[in-house]
């Protein structure tokens, strides 16, 4: 009777574990270095430029985590999660 109800119980509790798990990976936001290569990716594509080019610095504007800025006129603004962030003279110019 206890082999009836432990296994099951177990297998429940793995299998609600490995969800959990799965979750919290999914909710880690990219890192500083994945958010600039993301942004130098984009930056040599639309411009031919060099990804060594770039550099990011934290931004004091509130819903912005990195301004990513490559040669002397193309900068992103980027959120916490890595998305691209509209900011009067801070966008992508070309």
């Amino acid at each position: 009777m206890r082999r009836g109800l432990i296994l099951p119980l177990a297998g429940l509790v793995t299998a609600a574990g490995a969800f959990g798990l799965w979750q919290g990976l999914r909710a880690v936001p990219p890192t500083e270095t994945e958010i600039i290569l993301a942004a130098a990716a984009r930056y040599v594509a639309e411009t031919g430029g060099a990804a060594t080019d770039c550099a990011g610095r934290p931004a004091a504007v509130e819903g912005v985590r990195l301004v990513v800025t490559c040669g002397a006129d193309w900068a992103l603004a980027v959120d916490l999660w890595g998305r691209p962030v509209a900011l009067p003279g801070a966008g992508p110019r070309t």
